[in-house]
């Protein structure tokens, strides 16, 4: 399973994408309103950002799986992820995900 199949399963059976992709959009709006008013991204540029961070979250989950799975099937990767619970792990990590302000 490739990262695109990844987030597109995620995104299907879970609210890992939604729940993540709620919190990077609430930060980077809360980044924006400290930029000078001229220099403030519009909206569009705040959902790229999300995206962006997006992409290195499941980046970051497909490697931690890859190990453990056998094959890099999509249905073995299902069974992967329903048997060890996975999404459910996965929802609550997110949920309790918070952003921090860089200085």
């Amino acid at each position: 399973m490739d990262n695109e199949t990844l987030e597109a399963y995620l995104a299907d059976n879970s609210q890992v994408i939604a729940i993540f992709m709620d919190k990077a959009v609430t930060f980077l709006n809360q980044q924006n309103e400290q930029r000078p008013p001229a220099r403030q991204f519009n909206e569009a540029e705040v959902n790229r950002q999300a995206e962006k961070m997006l992409a290195d979250v499941i980046e970051n989950i497909h490697s931690k799986i890859v190990p453990h799975t056998r094959e890099q099937t999509v249905a073995a990767w299902e069974q992967f992820l329903s048997e060890n619970d996975v999404l459910d792990d996965l929802e609550l990590s997110m949920t309790e995900l918070s952003f921090e302000q860089e200085d």
